[in-house]
């Protein structure tokens, strides 16, 4: 059964250990769990907070649209890390950066795991030896420029850079997992911090007013039980006017001609609690030409009133006012008013 390799990799400037560190494949794995768990953990509180601050401003979102969304990029955020946390596993850097195992001038992984085993990797300017289990061999002897030297089972190194050494083992695997130099993976999550925050704010743009509960003002009438006829009536004037926006439908099949504004009376027969009871068209400004009664008289059925003190009848005068949708002018308009005017006058020579 082949057994397990791990590199331990001791710094040390002027003989003073200065960090140790130790590679394999189980700190890889370790270091990928452990960023995956860290970052789903912070975008679930991301989530959560969300949430509670939507509930604080009494908003609300789409249940099955959120979780889909917070679970993808929990998903993409936590897999991106823990990739991350395994190529960082994987490799003892040096460098002039924050995130390297120890100080260079130079950026490059001095140790690695490739698929064929580890690999040092030896550039200008090193001195020391490598021993695999024969005689020493001297760094400078490995060839010119950088060149990656497999480091097989059992070998040991010890690499000068300046003032600072190196000493490098390859052994059989023992002990736990090894951890990520301490930060390491604090950094990683930061990293995540850009797709949570588009989340969050893709959820408060896409939240709503929450609703309410009707208490008992909201059911009560708008027109109060002492009102006169007179103040009754404009109440109920005021409602009709406002859902005379819904007449506009009636214009859409008809001439260009017709699309223009009029007034209509409508009278309506109310219960006690508002409700329709008969209605029709009294009169309007739209004559034989603009056959619109018929429909007004369609619109007019699904329109609703306050609760009144007594049963009432009345006629309402309401102004039509079409939709806001331009109409068209110029030879379009002249063209369409022409037909019409040769029908008329077609419909009067056969009477």
């Amino acid at each position: 059964m082949k057994q397990s390799q791990s590199v331990e990799i001791a710094y040390l400037i002027n003989g003073d250990v200065v960090s140790e560190r130790r590679l394999s494949r189980a700190g890889e794995a370790r270091a990928a769990v452990t960023a995956f768990v860290l970052v789903s953990g912070l975008s679930l509180m991301a989530a959560a907070t969300v949430v509670l601050a939507l509930v604080g401003a009494h908003r609300v979102v789409y249940g099955t649209a959120y979780m889909v969304l917070w679970a993808l990029v929990t998903a993409g955020a936590a897999a991106l890390a823990a990739v991350r946390a395994a190529q960082r596993a994987r490799a003892y850097n040096i460098g002039p950066q924050l995130d390297d195992d120890a100080f260079w001038s130079q950026q490059l992984p001095l140790v690695q795991r490739t698929p064929g085993g580890y690999v040092l990797r030896l550039t200008p300017g090193m001195t020391g030896r490598l021993e695999d289990g024969r005689a020493p061999i001297p760094v400078e002897s490995l060839g010119e420029g950088a060149v990656d030297f497999r480091f097989a089972p059992n070998a040991r190194a010890e690499l000068t850079l300046g003032v600072a050494t190196f000493v490098i083992r390859n052994a059989p695997t023992t002990g736990t997992a090894p951890r990520l130099p301490a930060g390491t993976l604090r950094r990683f999550a930061r990293k995540t911090l850009l797709p949570l925050q588009f989340a969050a704010l893709a959820s408060v743009l896409c939240a709503v007013p929450a609703g309410r509960a009707l208490g008992d003002a909201d059911m009560k009438s708008a027109i109060p039980a002492n009102a006169t006829p007179w103040e009754v009536e404009l109440a109920l004037r005021s409602e009709a006017q406002i859902q005379a926006s819904a007449l506009h439908k009636c214009f859409d099949v008809m001439p260009i001609s017709c699309q223009r504004r009029g007034h209509v009376n409508v009278r309506v027969a109310l219960t006690r609690q508002g409700e329709i009871r008969d209605h029709a068209i009294a009169g309007s400004t739209y004559g034989v030409d603009c056959p619109v009664n018929q429909c007004f008289r369609d619109v007019v059925s699904t329109w609703f009133f306050e609760p009144i003190p007594e049963p009432m009848t009345v006629i309402l005068p309401v102004q039509v006012v079409r939709t806001d949708r331009p109409l068209p002018y110029g030879p379009a308009r002249a063209a369409a008013d022409l037909e019409r005017k040769k029908a008329r006058a077609g419909a009067t020579q056969i009477n």
